[in-house]
């Protein structure tokens, strides 16, 4: 694929990159195909360094200045065979600069149906709209050219009045339609319009209306409103105004655009006899045509504005979910809780593969707490469990009381209970995946199992999930489908490739996000496990069916196998460079396995002249950084969090206490914090910091663990408010949870579960 030369202007400018990178990044996209993790880990030289946010902007603006060329080229095309286009108009749409400026000169022609304007030219109207224009005499002096036109209409004009009404429609369309003006008109909207709403008269009628009494009436500049940060009030009051219970508008005072128009098209206006004509005409191409026209546009602009800040934050909040701290190789119990219908319980091994379920009945109407709690107990002992988490939906807090009380390793602290957010786990319960992966259990089973996997490794199950559902963001039904969708596949995929896969263990869909996969390729790549066994190296990747050499050189880096024979398979160090580093362990008479293990030859290598000019020096620095690596899993591991004991409901809480919580969602105006009741916090953007803070994502991150006070509670609409503002009891510094866990070995064996594992669980369904 050859490159368009503007498109790379335009990306260069957009971004303020050196060209020669975003030429060298282009190619990679476009002509040689590569993906954006791909480029970014094992193509540093080629970019400059670029990092995933910079290709994909090379990408993004490359493909927008594409999609604004074949708008002009329609628009070009359209007009010519109109027979209505000039070499005066051609030029300007030639020149335009931007998708709106491309659409102010296709206004004019875009309906189908004849103007009033049109239809006035046709009668023959136009000479004395132009005399009045230019202000040559007034009204009484044009009355003799409207009653000739008005004799040669053929009854088309009734008289001279209708006559006049036809050339003010000219005048009016030749005021709205002009591009100079509307584009003055639109700067200023810009710097001192305002976003007006109003409560429409039915609204009344609207279940949802009182959602929205604080924008009854209610405005903002819109200089304010179109900052990312006070994006998500647009998109509060755009779902009102779809919902019907507000009218919003925007515009600027009348009187201001009236002047405006009267510069441009009539500065002498004292000397003009048709002053006051004129002044009406502007008055109606303002009113009837251009601040309707720019209060759309202006509004389409702010929803895009509002989308792309909603879908960042979005995006930043699924990342930090997605790369949270994982528990690993190790036997989790997972508890869907429920009343009536029991709780369901499920054991996965270290690997992630299903083992057997139950069902428990600690609540009412059974109230089995003594039989439940033997149930766990034995399962436990039967599997060697160390965690069990349960889902924080209905009855969450109550099934960890019950654990907390009854069962005796949790009671001693050798078995931990936690709660983990269950958000999207029914969604995944009835999904094509999860029939596929449980055809034979029951959609409630298949959440607890949803449930357990995303405790021991929150990426690998997530990522079943459609990412919308997870849980996190603000207003994700309301922002542009295709574009969150997009962004957050993009965040997903980066996530995957960040941390890299286990190629024996990995699931189909985590694989399928993995640089140059896909669905198919993954499901390939799980077929040919199932049926020749474990892979034993990278290269038999290429055994796969439709795994092509280019597919192998995207994914293979991003792929590890920890039991294969060359250790290097373990790393992310990409098989293009195997050959330079066995041929320089050869020559210094080692083994590519003491290139891993001495850390005295891991340094030669470092500085070794001739191999940093060979391959670069970002490059090298990369792979003796992943040498190094304790863990190839830049994550950390899981630290259970320890919230106050006593306090389970919005009652026990008191107005100036202290608490551990969690971070579960961060917005534009705040975060929402777990403290181990039912009701999420609200930690508002104002209380995060004793300093000034306008993005709360600079300052916290999901799933991070800190100190909160309660500073407000609500009992009618069961609402919290939070600060970690610093006082004299306590400090608002973060508590980090984060250790190292070392992933750069072989995987460990599964626990070896005891002799009669099942003995007394006659109810264990065992896969």
């Amino acid at each position: 694929m050859s490159l368009d030369p503007k498109a790379l202007i335009y990306a260069t400018q957009k971004l303020e990159l050196p060209a020669a990178k975003v030429m060298a990044t282009a190619t990679l996209l476009y002509t040689e195909q590569c993906t954006v993790p791909f480029i970014a880990r094992y193509r540093k030289e080629v970019t400059g360094n670029l990092d995933e946010v910079q290709i994909r902007g090379v990408q993004e603006f490359y493909e927008e200045y594409i999609e604004i060329e074949k708008r002009r080229v329609f628009i070009l095309d359209a007009i010519t065979k109109m027979e209505a286009m000039t070499p005066a108009l051609e030029k300007q749409i030639k020149l335009a600069s931007t998708l709106n400026q491309l659409e102010d000169l296709y206004a004019p022609y875009k309906s189908k149906k004849k103007t009033k304007a049109m239809i006035a030219k046709e009668l023959g109207l136009e000479p004395v709209a132009e005399l009045i224009m230019k202000g040559k005499g007034n009204l009484e002096s044009h009355t003799k050219a409207l009653e000739e036109i008005v004799a040669k209409s053929a009854g088309k004009l009734k008289d001279i009045n209708e006559a006049l009404a036809g050339a003010s429609d000219i005048i009016i369309e030749t005021i709205s339609h002009d591009l100079e003006l509307k584009e003055k008109l639109r700067h200023e909207f810009w710097k001192a319009g305002l976003v007006k709403t109003i409560k429409r008269k039915d609204a009344d009628t609207i279940e949802e209306a009182q959602k929205f009494r604080d924008f009854f009436e209610f405005s903002e500049p819109l200089s304010k409103i179109k900052e990312p940060k006070a994006s998500h009030r647009y998109l509060a009051l755009r779902r009102g105004m779809m919902l019907k219970v507000l009218k919003v508008d925007v515009e600027i005072e009348p009187m201001l655009a009236y002047g405006m128009i009267e510069e441009q098209f009539f500065p002498q206006k004292n000397s003009l006899g048709c002053y006051e004509h004129l002044k009406k005409c502007a008055q109606k191409a303002y009113d009837q045509v251009m601040q309707p026209s720019l209060d759309l546009e202006i509004k389409n602009d702010l929803k895009k504005i509002a989308d792309t800040a909603a879908i960042n934050i979005f995006g930043v909040n699924l990342k930090d979910l997605l790369l949270q701290p994982y528990l690993g190789s190790k036997a989790v119990l997972g508890i869907d809780p429920g009343v009536r219908t029991g709780c369901k319980v499920v054991v996965i091994d270290a690997t992630g593969k299903f083992i057997g379920d139950h069902v428990i009945y600690p609540f009412a109407p059974k109230n089995d707490v003594k039989g439940s709690a033997t149930i766990i107990t034995k399962m436990i002992d039967a599997f060697s469990i160390e965690y069990i988490c349960v889902g924080s939906g209905t009855y969450g807090r109550e099934t960890l009381e019950f654990l907390e009380e009854n069962v005796p390793q949790v009671k001693d602290g050798k078995t931990k209970a936690t709660l983990i957010s269950e958000s999207g786990a029914s969604i995944y319960s009835a999904s094509d995946i999860a029939r596929e992966e449980f055809p034979d259990k029951d959609v409630t089973v298949r959440g607890a199992i949803s449930i357990a996997r995303r405790f021991q490794d929150p990426l690998a199950e997530l990522v079943k999930i459609d990412a919308k559902s997870i849980g996190v963001g603000q207003y994700q039904h309301d922002v542009n489908q295709v574009q969150l969708k997009n962004s957050l596949e993009g965040v997903v995929e980066s996530c995957v490739n960040y941390v890299g896969v286990d190629l024996n263990t990995a699931s189909a869909p985590l694989l399928s996000f993995v640089s140059g996969i896909g669905p198919t390729v993954a499901k390939n790549i799980v077929k040919f496990r199932q049926e020749k066994g474990a892979f034993s190296s990278r290269d038999e990747l290429l055994k796969v069916p439709r795994f092509s050499q280019k597919v192998f050189e995207q994914c293979a880096g991003f792929l590890r196998l920890y039991n294969s024979s060359n250790p290097l398979d373990a790393t992310f160090i990409h098989p293009e460079r195997y050959p330079l580093l066995e041929n320089w362990a050869k020559k210094k008479n080692k083994k590519i396995e003491d290139l891993v293990a001495d850390k005295e030859l891991q340094n030669a290598l470092e500085k070794d002249p001739e191999l940093k000019k060979e391959m670069g020096e970002m490059t090298l620095t990369d792979i003796v950084k992943s040498l190094r690596a304790p863990t190839q899993d830049p994550r950390t591991a899981f630290k259970s969090v320890e919230f106050a004991k006593g306090i389970k409901d919005l009652k026990d809480l008191k107005e100036g206490d202290w608490h551990q919580g969690v971070v579960t969602n961060i917005t534009m105006f705040g975060a929402f914090v777990d403290i181990g009741i039912k009701e999420n916090g609200l930690l508002h953007i104002s209380q995060i910091s004793d300093t000034f803070v306008e993005n709360a994502t600079d300052k916290l991150k999901v799933g991070q663990e800190l100190k909160v006070k309660v500073i407000g509670i609500d009992h009618d609409r069961k609402r919290v408010s939070l600060s970690c503002k610093a006082d004299s009891k306590s400090s608002d510094a973060p508590v980090s949870t984060s250790q190292p866990m070392n992933r750069n070995q072989k995987m460990p064996a599964q626990p070896a579960f005891k002799n009669n594992a099942f003995a007394g669980l006659s109810g264990l369904k065992v896969k």
